[in-house]
């Protein structure tokens, strides 16, 4: 920026000195398309190991060649690689979960489509911090028993815990919709505060306790504070309730400023018990009580699920029900008077057996049944009953959330515990027996075994050989197969494990060249011996590009899923990893061939090749994988499939195509900043010093020819690569030349005797 001189004094500014640093771009990122046993399907996923592999694909797979080449690239010193899950056709598994009242609310549908989605298993339960509204859902993969837990979320979609908001673009493992219609969110219930049953207000309200907070539909909190003895006048504990009830609905509504919500809102007695409602129904109809700011009164009228009220906001009907379930016992109908007299001295005892542990001898005392009619016999029934069970072991699942409910004329036992092994027995005691009395025996009726809830109806179609065209070589415009990678910034080396179609092969090298990219590729598995290779070579059935290379043989390799029994392999996968470790270790500029070349993981070669069948297949640009004593099975080739004498192209080697790659790529994201900067000298001084820069790095580290930078590169910018008519148009022209490292494929020793010397 200028300096403005205002008055006389020393000034200091900085200019820019026109070094933009171009930076090296990685030359060993991997890019693998074929099968895998899960996993998305044509969407490139970046992994950095095989345990990342494990996660996103799940392993090894006997079917999946590709689990095969992706170990063996990162046992062979890859690091870095891209996979795109290839299947012919494929569906997501998914599941519709039920209501209460056996209506559709939420499906839930794994990401990955294909049949590993049917292995996931859905739980969902109430332990909540507002158990009557909220729910939690846990998602579990029981392939490698990876667990997903949302806990205290809603089905209102203005509550900030709503399912589909918390859960979806999160989980890596579903996606969830709720499955309700607007008219049956309109039709929903008032949200209702209940408290627990008050004795008398009089009693547990004083000067200390007046004040509380009610939230009304998720509007800001209402103070309500209680006027002693105004608000709770009355001759009797019914009538101070009544009133108290009527004063909190006047104070909330006093305080609506027009609000309709709190307008509408209403509290009013019922029993002992008050009830604040919001008035009208809805999706977002709620009544939440909050403990006062000072002088809290919420916990003496037991309002709030914190002390002991009950909460139920309108999507409470919406909610999934209970998953998986448990295992119930339903007794046989009691007559309005079968409980007047029991339990008594004789008939207090029963067994009860709760998923195999037990059985167990439960005493409910001598007491009859408390209640002015059947239904609350049953409740106290149950009550007794399940404070026995629970009391008997405390540490179990099964045994400290068992419950035991009446429901109409019955009473319905459930373990405490749900899905598969899930299990509840009951049998007459030794002594003073009440099952039989009860009706858990004769008449009872015991539930179907439950079993775990799972996602259902995924499925695949892996592709067959007349699929794979189709399935690899998808369409550009949709992301599909190959087309995949489109998604991938920056990859350098393509491998299509056991892929040998033409077709297939023909694209794919057509698109590495697009994206300055270097194809693998595998023999063809019929090429079992050194003439079906050489007919192979010299055919249609291989691309002649000099951005890819062919090996030969297929090897074989340790498989951990026969107990280490050799499996017959495609050599891609271990060939991309032997390339990672060489730049790695010399650089991209490196034949990956030689004594050096070790294939890591690599038992035995399919076909033991001699000096002569490798030297009948090398002149066809075909790279052989050999076996030398010492020094194991190694690379021992390095030629593109443009490197057949015949053919005399200058991209005849491996590592000279890749180096050119690596310099173009590198100066293509290097040279962004010269868009639209002025095209004159200059310029073209900053670009010759940038690019200069970047190929003298490059000559120091040994990349190229020559004992001098003048020997081994040359970079040109200026008027003669430039024209007037360049200018012009808008054009800069820059040439950059290098003079390659090309591998010593055939070292000649000359040797020969010496005659004696005569002296003379």
């Amino acid at each position: 920026m200028p300096v403005q001189f205002a008055s006389p004094g020393v000034y200091i500014q900085e200019i820019p000195s026109g070094v933009r640093t171009i930076s090296s771009v990685a030359t060993s990122i991997a890019a693998f398309l074929g099968a895998a046993p899960r996993g998305p399907v044509n969407k490139a996923v970046r992994i950095h190991s095989f345990a990342d592999f494990e996660r996103s694909f799940g392993g090894l797979a006997a079917d999946a060649e590709m689990s095969y080449g992706v170990r063996q690239f990162f046992l062979n010193g890859g690091s870095d690689a891209w996979i795109v899950r290839v299947v012919k056709d494929a569906a997501p598994a998914s599941r519709t979960l039920l209501s209460a009242a056996a209506a559709n609310v939420l499906t839930v549908t794994a990401l990955d489509a294909g049949v590993s989605g049917n292995g996931i298993q859905l739980r969902a339960d109430y332990a909540t911090a507002f158990p009557d509204s909220t729910f939690n859902l846990s998602i579990i993969r029981d392939a490698d028993g990876r667990a997903e837990q949302y806990a205290n979320v809603s089905m209102n979609s203005a509550d900030a815990r709503y399912l589909p908001d918390l859960l979806n673009g999160v989980s890596q493992l579903v996606k969830v919709t709720r499955d309700v219609g607007q008219a049956t969110l309109d039709g929903l219930p008032a949200g209702t505060s209940t408290s627990g049953p008050i004795a008398d207000v009089q009693a547990v309200l004083d000067a200390t306790h007046t004040d509380f907070r009610v939230v009304v539909n998720g509007l800001a909190p209402v103070n309500v504070s209680i006027t002693l003895p105004t608000d709770i006048a009355g001759g009797t504990p019914t009538q101070r309730l009544t009133a108290l009830a009527a004063a909190i609905q006047a104070k909330v509504r006093a305080q609506a400023g027009g609000q309709a919500a709190l307008l509408a809102f209403t509290c009013t007695r019922s029993g002992a018990t008050l009830v604040l409602s919001s008035g009208t129904g809805g999706e977002f109809s709620s009544v939440r009580v909050l403990a006062g700011a000072r002088n809290n009164a919420a916990g003496a009228l037991l309002l709030g699920a914190a002390s002991g009220g009950r909460e139920v906001d309108a999507v409470a009907g919406i909610r999934p029900a209970l998953l998986p379930e448990p295992a119930t016992l339903t007794s046989g109908a009691y007559a309005a008077t079968d409980l007047d007299t029991l339990p008594d001295a004789t008939h207090s005892s029963l067994r009860i057996s709760l998923d195999g542990y037990g059985p167990d001898v439960i005493d409910l005392g001598a007491a009859p049944a408390a209640g002015a009619n059947l239904a609350a016999k049953l409740a106290d029934v149950g009550q007794r009953l399940q404070a026995a069970v629970r009391a008997l072991k405390p540490g179990n699942p099964a045994y400290r959330d068992f419950t035991a409910t009446a429901q109409g004329s019955t009473l319905v036992l459930a373990s405490g515990s749900r899905g598969a092994g899930s299990a509840i027995a009951i049998s007459a005691a030794p002594t003073n027996d009440l099952a039989a009395g009860l009706h858990l025996l004769a008449g009872a009726v015991l539930s179907p075994p439950p079993t775990n809830a799972y996602l259902g109806g995924g499925s695949e179609t892996p592709y067959g050989p007349a699929d794979i065209y189709p399935a690899f070589i998808g369409s550009r415009s949709l992301r599909q197969g190959l087309y995949a990678l489109e998604d991938v910034d920056l990859f350098n080396l393509l491998v299509l494990p056991g892929v040998t179609d033409s077709g297939v092969l023909a694209d794919a090298a057509a698109y590495c060249e697009e994206r300055r990219a270097f194809f693998i590729i595998d023999s063809p598995p019929s090429a079992t011996d050194v003439a079906t290779m050489v007919s192979s070579a010299s055919g249609t059935d291989l691309p002649k590009s000099d951005h890819a290379a062919v090996y030969f043989p297929w090897t074989h390799v340790a498989d951990p899923l026969r107990n280490g029994k050799p499996r017959l392999t495609p050599p891609g996968g271990t060939i991309a990893g032997l390339y990672a470790r060489t730049d790695a270790n010399r650089g991209v500029w490196k034949a990956p061939a030689g004594t050096d070349a070790n294939l890591a993981g690599v038992q035995s070669l399919a076909l033991t090749l001699t000096n002569g069948e490798n030297g009948s297949l090398n002149p066809l640009g075909v790279n052989c994988l050999r076996t030398f004593p010492v020094y194991g099975a190694v690379c021992w080739g390095a030629r593109t499939l443009r490197g057949a004498d015949q053919m005399s192209s200058e991209y005849k080697y491996v590592p000279v195509r890749r180096l050119a790659l690596y310099i173009e790529e590198s100066l293509y994201r290097g040279t962004q900043w010269v868009v639209f900067e002025p095209n004159d000298e200059p310029l073209w001084a900053q670009i010759r010093l940038n690019i200069g820069a970047f190929m003298n790095g490059l000559f120091r580290q040994g990349a190229f020819q020559g004992s001098s930078p003048r020997e081994a590169y040359l970079v040109k910018c200026d008027r003669e690569t430039t024209t007037q008519d360049d200018i012009n148009r808008g054009v800069v022209n820059i040439l950059v030349g290098f003079a390659p490292l090309k591998p010593a494929e055939f070292v000649v020793i000359s040797i020969q005797q010496l005659a004696g010397q005569i002296q003379t």
